[in-house]
């Protein structure tokens, strides 16, 4: 009899003891009368199957390292509310001008099938890259998608993104194409504009995650103003490209006869709203694209006087 009793302790211990947890957030999210951060990511359509089960492994693989509970759709419905991604992939060989050739066209929708919010991401690989399904090109798929759709889950979960004091932070490394001053004009004016933001910027790369470089270029334009661009490209410390931000304007070449100190505060700007929308960081499109929702690279939209306004993120 004292067996029995012992085994009967035993196994009520067992049954009371919680589910093993995948995520620091699952139970915040067991108490919420809201969905959990869960996602069921499709395949999505117009590749072949075997492309597209990559596809979504890759999302699925980055959603989870942001701490979002995920796994990849197949029939079968998960107990709970929960949030559903799927995906078109579509050709994008007809128009010149467009800089991608494929375009994945994301929607977020929660388990009831009420539409959330809709991403568009541009595929940049070769043909051969997609075709065979080439590691370096799924990673990029999957973190640039994993980002936007993490913080958009988050927002209608009411959580906030856990912190990661390891292994998160930024490098700002330099800017290419100018004075080592003025690289590190714009390198401190970036990391100050940064540090307002969710991203760690570090100067420690023990504890970077991520790598950031600028590249600025100038060239005669029409009535003796000068174009300048300045690219801002996110890579891993392996140099694997997550993402570039652009920046586009004319300015008048006296402007930075003498360098850009008085530029580069309004460029820093920019170029951290950009940095924030490559992460996924910042809600909603970005500044001047009405068109980001069709997945085309958004419309430079200069603010004020043609000229004068500090170049905005691309």
């Amino acid at each position: 009899m004292g067996l029995c009793a012992l085994a009967a302790v035993m196994l009520a211990a067992c049954a009371d003891a919680p589910p093993p947890q995948k995520t620091r957030w699952d139970a915040y999210y067991a108490r919420s009368e809201g969905p959990r951060a869960h996602v069921v990511v499709m395949p999505p359509e117009g590749t072949t199957l075997p492309m597209a089960k990559l596809i979504a492994r890759y999302v699925v693989e980055n959603l989870q390292k942001r701490d979002i509970s995920a796994q990849i759709g197949d029939g079968t419905k998960p107990p709970g509310r929960y949030f559903v991604l799927s995906g078109v992939a579509e050709d994008n060989f007809a128009d010149p001008r467009v800089r991608y050739q494929r375009v994945l066209r994301w929607l977020l929708s929660d388990s009831s099938g009420r539409v959330i919010a809709s991403h568009a991401q541009g595929i940049d690989g070769t043909e051969d890259e997609w075709n065979y399904g080439a590691a370096r090109l799924l990673e990029a798929i999957g973190i640039n998608a994993a980002g936007p759709v993490a913080q958009m889950v988050l927002v209608e979960t009411k959580a906030t993104t856990p912190s990661d004091p390891l292994r998160s932070g930024l490098l700002v490394e330099g800017v290419a194409g100018v004075t080592p001053e003025d690289s590190q004009r714009l390198v401190d004016a970036v990391k100050h504009a940064l540090r307002t933001s969710d991203v760690l910027v570090t100067g420690d790369v023990r504890q970077a995650a991520f790598r950031l470089n600028g590249n600025v270029q100038t060239m005669p334009a029409q009535d003796g103003m000068l174009n300048v661009r300045v690219t801002w490209t996110v890579s891993t410390l392996d140099h694997q490209e997550v993402g570039k931000a652009e920046q586009e304007n004319q300015i008048r070449p006296e402007q930075i006869e003498k360098g850009w100190a008085d530029l580069a505060p309004r460029v820093g700007a920019a170029a951290a709203l950009g940095v924030e929308h490559v992460f996924g960081l910042h809600p909603g499109p970005a500044p001047g694209a009405p068109n980001r929702a069709r997945g085309e690279p958004p419309a430079v939209v200069l603010p004020g006087e043609p000229g004068r306004g500090p170049p905005p993120p691309q």
